[in-house]
């Protein structure tokens, strides 16, 4: 019998779609808004608008954790983000991802903020594919840091899913604190990501993805990325309603990737994002 290609070949696939939307979807209106929430968006993740939970590629696995699981080389990933020219405001974050047999083990931790006030994140992963579905869960160790006061802590998880709708077209969703997890009486955010993404051709890819926070308003976010070559691929990438802009591109060299991205909030003004990765050796078998 011939194997199934994408997801609504298999019996069911339907249902579990549906299934995965409703689950997503009952966190919508529950908690309060607190701190920073998710890991930022690594060069290649920003110049998509951050759009990126359905794109079934390991470069999106900071903000994406399901795409990890599509690695098929242990690498080091490394972000510097800064937050509108401003020397003060930035992140610096890493990330390991290696493969093991059908298995992905992520470790990521990130540093934002000045010597007053700072936040930290830690992360442990794991990722699996099956079929036709890449499953990721991330647990996270979140200190805030600010001067005069008790440091807070909290351990916070997320889970996501990428669903091969067919052989051009993705679905994925991801919900962050899914645990309600509090940091001293305060619930931190949840957050929900629901998307679609596509090749419109072989050298076109498009995605679109719906971001909820429970404290804010919907965002809509929507990219557009082309590949010249196998190694280099420019993108682009639009959010509403802070009707940010997004710029990026991504250089492959042997076993070194760059990337660079910039973004334009309206009011606030341009942000940047610079990314360097080193494949280190081929997936274990």
């Amino acid at each position: 019998m011939k194997r199934p290609t994408h997801f609504f070949d298999e019996r069911g696939g339907r249902h579990y779609i549906i299934l995965f939307l409703m689950c997503v979807f009952s966190f919508s209106y529950t908690t309060v808004s607190y701190g920073q929430n998710t890991f930022t968006t690594s060069a290649s993740s920003n110049g998509l608008a951050g759009a990126v939970c359905a794109i079934p590629h390991e470069e999106h696995s900071l903000l994406s954790i399901a795409s990890s699981a599509f690695a098929q080389q242990a690498s080091l990933n490394s972000n510097y983000k800064n937050y509108y020219l401003l020397p003060e405001v930035h992140a610096v974050s890493a990330m390991a991802l290696v493969p093991l047999h059908s298995w992905v083990i992520g470790f990521a931790a990130q540093k934002m903020g000045p010597e007053h006030y700072q936040e930290i994140q830690t992360g442990l992963s794991i990722a699996h594919r099956i079929s036709t579905t890449a499953l990721g869960l991330r647990v996270n160790w979140q200190e805030l840091y600010i001067e005069g006061f008790r440091t807070q802590h909290a351990l916070v998880m997320e889970f996501g899913g990428i669903v091969n709708l067919s052989p051009r077209l993705h679905f994925g969703g991801s919900v962050y604190n899914f645990t309600l997890s509090k940091m001293e009486h305060q619930i931190l955010p949840v957050i929900l990501r629901c998307g679609l993404s596509g090749k419109a051709s072989p050298f076109l890819l498009l995605s679109i993805e719906l971001e909820k926070n429970n404290y804010e308003p919907l965002v809509i976010k929507c990219g557009a990325q082309y590949e010249f070559n196998s190694r280099f691929k420019v993108s682009m990438g639009y959010s509403y309603p802070s009707s940010r802009l997004h710029a990026g591109f991504v250089i492959y060299q042997q076993r070194i990737k760059v990337s660079y991205s910039l973004s334009w909030h309206m009011r606030l003004g341009l942000s940047q994002d610079f990314s360097i990765s080193y494949t280190l050796k081929k997936k274990t078998t």
